[in-house]
């Protein structure tokens, strides 16, 4: 049995006709006065949530506790300031996330530095800029890491990343992070890496092991997986300790669920993707509260450490903050139809505004315009891209839609902004909506910025004002408001 989603799971509202509201303001006038598509940031809410997270982590372990934003689920520089007022720290993979960091005004002692692939320049870089924990993935970067805080002078403190060969139940076998058979990342537990890593340290200068970090998936509703996972290292840790080594802290990673979506299983996948049976939204469960994962995982660390000796706990959340407090508008600008064979919603959301998420996930979807109008036919969602592949969800319980009304695709707060591309069209803008006040965060991408990065010779190029069709359409008045 299905879970019927309303917008108050959201902590949205439904106004006068149905129509969908986030703060007081409509999600359909949004759309005509920024365009579509277009991200919708609901910002008080976010912040909220990001700063529930950290007090049930607070509350829940006895210890000292650390909570660092994952950059990479969505680093629009609004999201990241209302975390930071939250009280979150940042996690970062790259040189762009540490250095937006750095730019958000994040000081290097509250940055801890992630990713199997960290070149040698970035590892410079996390030095120079003093970061407080660089998590290693692997012998070879340790002995990088090393050579290059010899070279200069320099001293930083690391984790470990733990692969524990642990594959959470059911969660969808391509995006399990610690299978030692699916996944490069971290410190083989089955083949001895650690130890050979712990070993190493005694001829490298310069680097000072703090302890472990694992991250076992993603979108993981239930908090007991990560007690299980720590079950797996509790031997390692036990055995580093004994050997006279403190381990001062435990990183349990992210893949926090967000409970309005979820990855679809893998049999679900195949099903969907092979069938194109969509499954008809959340199963009916009781899902768990932050306070549930701060209190599981604590437990866990106290059945393996002396309460006298407890390390800091850092956790690594992005999609259960991030996701549920932001929305994608897209517009319904075609409906066809095959007597016999399917009706299309044709929309101006393509592959690379939304897609990729909705591949392997599930999002509701609401006609913004009216969401209590009854769902009475499957539909399939398409962009506007002329590629079989762009399509948003195939064969989806939906109300009737006309041309001109709006959809909202829900949860679009984790991986949507990261993984858009330009595909022929300009990537979404993004508002921010706090009460009744709204502002435009992220402009919709111009022609000149889609270019911007391209060496084009003069003799083939026109810019804007020396194009006569361009200054003719500038004169002509726009059909729709503006698309900013």
């Amino acid at each position: 049995m299905a879970r019927t989603l309303i917008p108050q799971d959201w902590g949205l509202q439904t106004g006068t006709g149905g129509a969908l509201l986030v703060g007081g303001l409509r999600a359909v006038d949004l759309a005509r006065e920024f365009g579509t598509p277009l991200h919708v940031l609901n910002e008080a809410r976010l912040e909220e949530t990001a700063s529930r997270f950290r007090m049930c982590m607070e509350v829940a372990y006895p210890g000292r506790t650390s909570v660092h934003y994952a950059f990479k689920c969505n680093s629009v520089p609004a999201v990241v300031a209302s975390v930071r007022r939250a009280g979150l720290k940042a996690e970062v993979m790259s040189e762009f996330e540490l250095e937006l960091a750095l730019r958000m005004g994040y000081p290097g002692e509250e940055i801890i530095v992630n990713g199997p692939g960290k070149t040698d320049r970035f590892l410079l870089q996390c030095l120079r800029a003093n970061v407080r924990l660089i998590i290693v993935d692997s012998l070879s970067e340790l002995q990088a890491l090393g050579r290059i805080a010899e070279a200069q002078y320099s001293d930083v403190d690391i984790l470990f990343r733990i692969n524990p060969d642990y594959v959470p139940r059911g969660l969808n076998s391509g995006t399990a992070t610690a299978s030692r058979k699916g996944c490069a990342f971290g410190l083989d537990l089955k083949a001895g890496e650690p130890q050979a890593a712990l070993a190493a340290l005694k001829d490298i200068n310069g680097v000072r092991f703090r302890g472990f970090h694992f991250h076992i998936g993603t979108g993981i509703r239930d908090p007991r997986e990560y007690s299980r996972a720590l079950e797996r290292l509790a031997p390692l840790i036990r055995d580093t300790r004994a050997a006279g080594r403190r381990v001062e802290v435990v990183d349990v990673g992210g893949g926090f669920a967000s409970m309005t979506t979820r990855e679809l299983t893998t049999r679900e996948f195949f099903v969907y993707q092979g069938f194109e049976r969509l499954p008809s939204g959340l199963p009916q469960e009781n899902d768990a509260a932050f306070e549930d994962f701060g209190r599981i995982i604590s437990d866990a660390l106290l059945r393996i450490f002396p309460a006298d000796e407890l390390p800091e706990l850092i956790a690594e959340p992005g999609r259960s903050i991030a996701s549920p407090n932001q929305f994608l508008l897209l517009t319904v600008h075609r409906v066809k139809e095959r007597p016999g064979v399917r009706k299309w919603l044709i929309t101006d959301g393509g592959l690379g505004t939304v897609t990729l998420p909705t591949f392997y996930e599930y999002h509701e979807v609401f006609v913004a315009d009216e969401v209590t109008r009854p769902r009475t036919e499957k539909v399939t969602i398409i962009g506007p891209v002329c590629f079989a592949s762009d399509i948003v969800y195939r064969n989806k319980w939906m109300p009737s839609v006309r041309p001109g009304e709006v959809l909202a695709i829900m949860d679009s707060g984790a991986y949507f902004t990261a993984q858009e591309s330009s595909f022929g069209f300009a990537r979404p803008a993004v508002v921010a909506v706090n009460g009744d006040v709204c502002r435009l965060v992220r402009r919709r991408e111009s022609f000149e910025d889609m270019v911007s990065r391209d060496v084009i010779e003069k003799a083939f190029y026109k810019k804007e004002e020396e194009n006569e069709i361009l200054r003719h359409q500038a004169r002509l008045k726009p059909a729709a408001g503006p698309a900013r």
